[in-house]
């Protein structure tokens, strides 16, 4: 993506907080008014170009498409610098570091904009979305798009604030050790919102205590008066003793120490009904008016109760409006999003899964949908490892294949729980490795039934 950036950087800034080397006499009077990382999409004079080294490309490569157009390249491979242009190259030890240490020069520059990060192993997107939709409806918002939460996405949402902006939301994924600690120092929160912690990224991270230890990095770049809100029923996250001011939510609230909790919850095949219950500053008692959400599943009601001690405790007190504005809530596209066609009923999860958004969102459904005719369509979860084989059998442990009509699978981990299943099972069990012969199966279920 490419930006144009609302308060310009000084270059001199840029080359301090990366330690970057530049091959010729610098003009101090430079200023950073645009940044480039798509060569495809730039049209522009100007500004500076990001060899940006991702999974499939390398912006090294795309050097010679650009460098007539910009002022500097940012690269980390001293082997691309073109010799009779060499005045252009910014050297740097990693090009993605570097774009993050410019984005939070960026924010610093607009010091009235306050931020809110969203972290945790599950549900972080639909959090993000809830708090942004209630708090876009009183101030100028700007959030990360989508799921777009790593190194570089963060950078891209930072870049897009402006003097308009009030709020900036913020979620950050992780999947390799050290990273927390980058987006940590590059965000620098105002209020910190902790989901949960689970088998996340174990390819890189190896156990669920190293996803903890990495997750929490995050509350070491809080501000000083900044506010921690944490999941207590959460069993890493209860342990977290912080001194500064922390709102604590849960469903379980056997101790009487949360901040906010529920007092009851019913589930609907068409809809979530939930009485929450909060404890203000002062400790006074407030029952919320009942919400009522398309929003599906514990899983959901934990973001929503994450949702709204955020936003009541950091900056909205209107509980009406609150409730009011997360009635109004729409699921976000295959996270729970809900449809029908031709009579039946569709949930669509299908973004991604890691062992216990799969166990739980299992579980839920054949709770919820108890009397009807129900059919699971499972898809390989990743990142796993070497714990890989195991998370992928224990599956069959939370199917309850007495309850459902029929299971479909697709991919190659997916194969080993298939092959793993006693014959009875198999029965009403298909396995795919290809996608379109998988849809028009499902397809033809649908449309036929």
């Amino acid at each position: 993506m490419n930006f144009k950036l609302k308060n310009k950087i000084p270059i001199s800034k840029f080359l301090e907080i990366t330690s970057a080397n530049i091959l010729s006499p610098l003009k101090q009077n430079y200023y950073i008014s645009k940044v480039v990382t798509d060569t495809r999409t730039y049209k522009g004079k100007g500004g500076i170009f990001f060899a940006i080294k991702g999974k499939k490309f390398d912006g090294h490569n795309f050097i010679n498409q650009i460098i007539d157009k910009i002022d500097f390249v940012v690269i980390s491979d001293p082997n691309f610098i073109i010799e009779e242009k060499k005045q252009k190259f910014i050297i740097v030890k990693d090009t993605v570091l570097a774009l993050d240490n410019l984005a939070q020069l960026y924010k610093n520059s607009f010091p009235n904009v306050k931020t809110i990060t969203v972290v945790g192993s599950n549900g972080k997107t639909t959090t993000k979305e809830l708090i942004k939709f209630v708090l876009s409806k009183k101030y100028n918002v700007v959030s990360t798009y989508q799921n777009q939460n790593n190194l570089i996405g963060t950078a891209y949402t930072l870049f897009s604030i402006s003097s308009k902006t009030e709020y900036c939301i913020v979620e950050l994924g992780i999947s390799l050790p050290g990273e927390m600690d980058i987006l940590g120092k590059t965000v620098q929160p105002d209020c910190v919102v902790m989901t949960n912690i689970g088998r996340e990224h174990l390819e890189f991270l190896k156990t669920i205590e190293n996803v903890f230890q990495e997750e929490k990095k995050i509350i070491n770049y809080l501000k000083e008066n900044g506010i921690l809100i944490l999941n207590k029923d959460d069993v890493y996250l209860k342990t977290i003793h912080w001194i500064g001011n922390k709102k604590c939510y849960g469903i379980h609230n056997f101790a009487n120490n949360l901040d906010v909790y529920t007092e009851d919850i019913k589930f609907y095949p068409s809809h979530t009904e939930i009485k929450v219950v909060l404890h203000d500053i002062l400790g006074l008692k407030f029952k919320l008016p009942t919400i009522k959400t398309k929003l599906m599943g514990i899983y959901n009601v934990y973001n929503i109760l994450a949702c709204i001690t955020c936003t009541y405790f950091f900056c909205i007190e209107d509980l009406n409006f609150i409730c009011e504005s997360i009635n109004e809530f729409e699921p976000i596209v295959m996270r729970g999003t809900r449809f029908e066609l031709n009579g039946n009923i569709i949930i669509d999860e299908s973004y991604n899964a890691n062992p216990d958004s799969m166990q739980i969102t299992i579980t839920e459904f054949l709770k919820i949908f108890k009397d009807e005719q129900k059919i699971l369509v499972l898809g390989d979860m990743l990142e796993l490892g070497e714990h890989s084989v195991g998370e992928h059998l224990k599956l069959k442990n939370y199917i309850d294949f007495d309850r459902i009509h029929s299971l479909y699978l697709i991919g190659e981990n997916m194969k080993l729980l298939y092959d793993s299943l006693p014959q009875r099972y198999k029965e009403i069990t298909k396995h795919y490795f290809d996608k379109n012969s998988l849809l028009n199966d499902l397809k033809n279920l649908v449309l036929t039934n």
